[in-house]
């Protein structure tokens, strides 16, 4: 399965895909692209599997109520060529159960019980690649009080956990993107911080971020990697 882009090319698309955290804004991008080119999906939520709706034959919703149910995970995961997380933080998900920077062991061994090994993180641009000192950025919204200071909290943590060696035995990426749920079309380009990368730092559509989630999970260019993902430089 392909998928053409904007200079006539194509790349590779996953068949099936588990998507942490679906009911989402970024979750519901990912499923709308995969609606789109015939993506099997299996939408993972914590509650209110009825969120999700056109849910196509091949795909499913499976509710996990704790991302440490090793058990629930592996069922969720079967059959997926990649999980995909499309986590964020709100007050009704800040408990220990729903953060993944608590859940590494239980995420990795359902993973490798399931018999999958692609792993694709999304987190923010402001966080540094793995294995470095967290950017003064994040330790600034990291000290703001509310939802927003928790979630640049578990977002530097998830960072921090994959340079301690969390998900060692899996293939991951970190994606450092800016996401929002302005614009559709938009085809962004991930860099590895080289000079001359061709990013702008402006935030992608959720659809265009889910998009080049879906394609790098089958591309496999940035394994054990934190590229920056934002709308190509004009």
């Amino acid at each position: 399965m392909t998928t053409a882009v904007a200079d006539g090319s194509s790349r590779p698309l996953p068949h099936h895909v588990a998507v942490i955290g679906a009911a989402g804004g970024l979750g519901q991008g990912i499923l709308r692209v995969c609606r789109a080119e015939g993506i099997g999906f299996t939408a993972i939520v914590r509650s209110r599997p009825e969120r999700i709706t056109d849910v196509p034959d091949g795909s499913r919703v499976s509710v996990v109520t704790s991302l440490a149910d090793e058990g629930a995970l592996t069922k969720a995961f079967c059959g997926a060529d990649a999980v995909l997380t499309a986590l964020g933080l709100t007050s009704a998900s800040s408990d220990p159960s729903a953060l993944l920077s608590r859940n590494t062991v239980a995420v990795e061994a359902s993973m490798r019980a399931a018999g999958i090994d692609r792993f694709i993180m999304i987190n923010t641009m402001l966080t540094s690649r793995p294995g470095r000192p967290a950017s003064w950025a994040m330790r600034f919204f990291s000290r703001i009080p509310g939802t927003m200071g928790r979630g640049a909290t578990e977002q530097q943590a998830v960072v921090d956990a994959l340079g301690n060696g969390a998900f060692a035995s899996l293939r991951w990426t970190l994606v450092r993107a800016g996401v929002n749920a302005k614009g559709k079309d938009e085809r962004p380009v991930a860099s590895a911080d080289w000079d001359g990368a061709l990013n702008s730092w402006l935030p992608v559509s959720y659809d265009a971020m889910g998009r080049w989630m879906l394609e790098e999970a089958a591309a496999n260019d940035f394994i054990r990697a934190a590229p920056l993902v934002s709308r190509r430089r004009r």
